[in-house]
């Protein structure tokens, strides 16, 4: 007997396995009519729409949307009223909306950044070509900013023009005011409000991130331990072959078959970021680097006490955990562009917490060891302390571990951090000249996010006793 493949062409996460293609993407209105929205938009309504768009007469120029908006397409030439057609009964999502000083970007996920403003609504696609014509992502766009603020629909049906809007309705960016943020919020789509915060670049709205890598991720999200980069190695590098939903399939491998399915089937892809959302993700993610950074200082605290190395052998001493420190924090400042806003408060926590736990390590790491362990030539105590090594000469580099990560992010996340960031201080002694440099920039930092607060970095910690002086012989890190 052939094996059962072929049915997985039609698969659809959180469905059902059906002869029908599955259902557009979930707009998330609140209440019964919300719910009549492009999930509940079932393949006979886009029939119905269908049919007349090719039926005689009047019926052939209309076209109802995923919304249940009527709307009059005779007004188009013939590609642009294929494109009202494909965008108004398409199925697109939009990731992200953030705010700008005149309008509002709209990440459509895997097609282009829609600017709505007080001109013509544009796109980044390629499809958008010379500016002249509407994509269909702006055809979509406005059948779903239409659901989301008008307060009735003409049965007659609205007429389009080729730039998206309508003739016979105001502006939307007129139409939407400030109402952007409730809008999102019964869309459920993730809302940004700062104008000053970082541009709508492409990588910030999660352009960064490829196909394969958005599936990566997703994936990944449902194992404990295992980050995006890591999984599945061994199907990356022909994962962008065209295959069928058939050829997707590896006998015996279910994981590696979802993985080509969800870059290979949009349904399947839709469907499991649906499962596995953004938000959600963003937080697996950032709890995942902490909790490797815990268990390095977990592995580290065997080492220094026992002398007990990792299991290929690597021996835990400081300067291969501080190598390893820095990866991870570079990791996480990586990741928390593609990743907003989503990002701010997972990534926060996630420093702070980091910082938090390598405070605590601000003594010789190997004093009073059980297993012998033989101090290299020239070492000082300075040298057997990971808290003051992982700061090393921010008076020379210029450089200050977690500080600079934590200034990319809002001011109002770090505000709801202040009692945590102050109880950290507190507890850096001024101990030598590298330590006092480290307090002044964290002095600075509290003061300028937190305006009145009056930190002062001499209120702060004592000094190490005399042992722990500084002296010239002292080597730190650059």
């Amino acid at each position: 007997m052939s094996a059962p493949t072929k049915q997985l062409g039609k698969l659809s996460i959180g469905g059902r396995m059906s002869s029908a293609r599955g259902q557009p993407e979930r707009l998330g209105r609140a209440d019964d009519e919300e719910e009549h929205s492009a999930d509940t938009s079932s393949e006979e309504e886009v029939s119905e729409g269908e049919g007349e768009g090719t039926a005689s007469g009047s019926a052939k120029s209309l076209v109802k949307g995923n919304s249940a908006i009527l709307y009059n397409v005779a007004g188009l030439s013939g590609d642009v009223r294929a494109r009202a057609m494909s965008g108004i009964l398409g199925k697109f999502v939009v990731e992200k909306c953030h705010a700008l000083e005149d309008g509002y970007a709209f990440q459509v996920l895997d097609h282009g950044l829609v600017h709505l403003g007080h001109g013509p609504m544009t796109c980044s696609c390629s499809e958008y070509g010379d500016g002249t014509k509407a994509c269909r992502h702006i055809f979509w766009l406005v059948d779903q900013l239409h659901r989301l603020t008008l307060p009735e629909w003409p049965g007659t049906g609205i007429p389009l023009s080729r730039t998206g809007e309508s003739p016979n309705i105001r502006p939307l960016y007129q139409l939407i005011g400030d109402r952007m943020e409730d809008i999102s919020r019964k869309a459920r789509w993730h809302f940004s409000d700062d104008p000053g915060s970082p541009g709508v670049s492409e990588q910030e709205y999660g352009g960064s991130m490829s196909r394969p890598e958005k599936v990566r991720d997703i994936l990944s999200a449902f194992s404990e331990s295992t980050m995006p980069d890591d999984f599945r190695p061994d199907q990356v590098e022909t994962i962008n072959q065209s295959r069928t939903p058939a050829q997707c399939v590896v006998q015996g491998d279910f994981e590696a078959t979802m993985f080509r399915l969800a870059v290979h089937d949009d349904n399947v892809y839709h469907s499991l970021r649906k499962a596995m959302p953004p938000p959600a993700r963003a937080a697996i993610f950032f709890d995942k680097v902490q909790k490797k950074t815990r268990a390095l200082l977990l592995d580290f605290d065997r080492y220094r006490q026992y002398g007990t190395p990792l299991r290929d052998r690597t021996t835990l001493e400081i300067p291969v955990v501080i190598e390893q420190l820095y990866e991870l924090v570079a990791l996480l400042e990586s990741n928390i562009a593609p990743r907003a806003p989503d990002s701010h408060t997972n990534a926060a926590d996630a420093l702070i917490g980091i910082l938090r736990d390598v405070v605590t390590y601000d003594y010789n790491a190997f004093d009073g060891n059980a297993w012998g362990r033989v101090p290299a030539a020239g070492e000082t105590e300075d040298d057997c302390n990971l808290f003051a090594q992982i700061i090393g000469q921010p008076e020379v580099s210029g450089q200050f571990f977690i500080l600079d990560v934590l200034e990319s992010l809002p001011r109002a996340i770090l505000r709801e951090r202040e009692p945590q960031l102050e109880t950290i201080m507190s507890k850096i002694p001024m101990s030598n000249q590298s330590m006092v440099t480290y307090l002044q920039r964290f002095q600075a930092f509290l003061n300028r996010e937190f305006p009145g607060s009056g930190f002062a970095a001499a209120t702060y910690g004592q000094k190490r006793p005399a042992g722990g002086a500084s002296g010239s012989g002292r080597k730190r890190p650059k």
